[in-house]
């Protein structure tokens, strides 16, 4: 699994496949760099391919079969990460899948598509024009609205 330092530093992600299956064989890697390329829209230049190529190098290298990207920016980078792994290596989104999970944890949409209209509210700690320019890419148009969240 890749992820940012802190992600990849907080064994988050280590305890969760120990307590599913004690005997799977994890390897991680950090990948700083990662996101701030994503925040400044490069995806697929010689550049970030070169980056991919020397933080991926020692997780190719453990010949893994399936690669969890633990960074939500990550699967903007897709392209370039399957580029460097090669087609035999399965890359999963964490951001699918936790969208999966709070999909499954909010319900539904009723079937008559009558009760209450759904409301969708944009909130950010950080800055509000990156937020909004990100979310479009992540989200698409429907993230014209953007709140300053403080957590003063």
């Amino acid at each position: 699994m890749i992820g940012t330092v802190g992600t990849i530093a907080s064994g988050a992600y280590q305890r969760a496949a120990a307590a599913i299956n004690p005997s799977l064989e994890l390897t991680c890697a950090a990948c700083p760099g990662f996101v701030e390329f994503v925040e400044a829209g490069d995806v697929e230049s010689d550049q970030v391919h070169v980056l991919a190529e020397r933080l991926l190098a020692p997780v190719k290298a453990a010949e893994v079969d399936a690669l969890v990207l633990g960074c939500t920016h990550y699967p903007l980078l897709a392209r370039t990460i399957g580029d460097v792994m090669g087609p035999d290596v399965v890359l999963v989104s964490s951001a699918d899948e936790t969208a999966f999970e709070v999909r499954a944890a909010l319900g539904e949409p009723s079937a008559d598509g009558m009760g209450t209209q759904e409301r969708v509210q944009f909130v950010t700690s950080g800055d509000v024009d990156t937020f909004r320019r990100l979310g479009t890419r992540f989200c698409g148009p429907e993230v014209a609205s953007v709140e300053a969240w403080s957590w003063s």
